[in-house]
This record gives C-alpha cells, structure tokens and sequence, in this order.
C-alpha cells in the first residue's frame, strides 16, 4: 500500500479507542519526527502521548484528502480538517486547509504539517479571535 493510502487510512481509523491498538506505531517510525506550527515531537512515545491528548478533547475530528503526489522516499498530501472542539469556536465544525510533507522509508521518519495556526485556534478564542479580527482588518 502506498505511503499516500497508509496515511489516509489510518487518519481516517484514528481516535481515542485505536490509538491504544498501536495504530501509529504501524505508520510511524519509532524515532518519528513530528512538526506543525504549534509543536515539534520527537519519538514515537512522545507522539503518541500527543494524539492522546488531542482526541482525548476534541469532540469529532476528520479529513478530506483533495490532492498528492508521492516521489521516492517523500510525498506530501493537501487535504482539509474539520474539527469540533468544546472550548472552540462553542463547540461549532472548524474547517483548517493544510499539507503534510513525509519522508519515509517502510515508515514515516519525518511528518510536517503546514497549516494557518490562527485560522485553527486563536481566531476562534473569544477575547483573542475579536483582536486577530481586528488587526487583520486594520492590515488589509
């Protein structure tokens, strides 16, 4: 199966029940390096840790995978998330653009994902998402 359908699948199965299967350690290397533009993970225990906790507070997350390509040893991924988080945006469906870049070899060495953090997180906090708002105008 190629790296592109490996990853899918397993974003597509992931949640708080399969991760204690050992779901990711069937993707990723054990040394995994994992970046976006809130973290950057080193280790599989450390990762796994960190998708505990994500899908241990977020209400429903998923993805919709739009284009890729996959080169010898690398590929990268554009695709959409819709998350819905309680302290977010009050708990309403936010949809996040990105891309994921991969190395790997039988397993992802290396995953980047590049995505607007603001349009994430901090767009959607109460007192901070008005200022952001209001900055943004002020810029354009």
């Amino acid at each position: 199966m190629s790296i592109i359908k490996r990853i899918q699948t397993t974003f597509s199965d992931l949640n708080a029940e399969t991760l204690e299967s050992g779901l990711l350690g069937e993707l990723y290397d054990r040394d995994i390096v994992f970046v976006d533009p809130l973290h950057r993970i080193e280790g599989l225990p450390a990762l796994q840790r960190y998708f505990e906790g994500l899908y241990r507070n977020v209400i429903d997350i998923s993805f919709r995978y739009l284009t890729h390509w996959e080169g010898d040893g690398e590929a990268m991924l554009r695709w959409e998330m819709e998350f819905r988080h309680p302290k977010l945006h009050r708990g309403k469906p936010i949809t996040v653009p990105g891309v994921t870049y991969l190395r790997f070899d039988d397993k992802v060495t290396w995953h980047q994902d590049y995505f607007d953090s603001n349009q994430m997180i901090f767009d959607h906090l109460p007192i901070l998402g008005s200022a952001l708002g209001w900055l943004k105008g002020r810029l354009n």
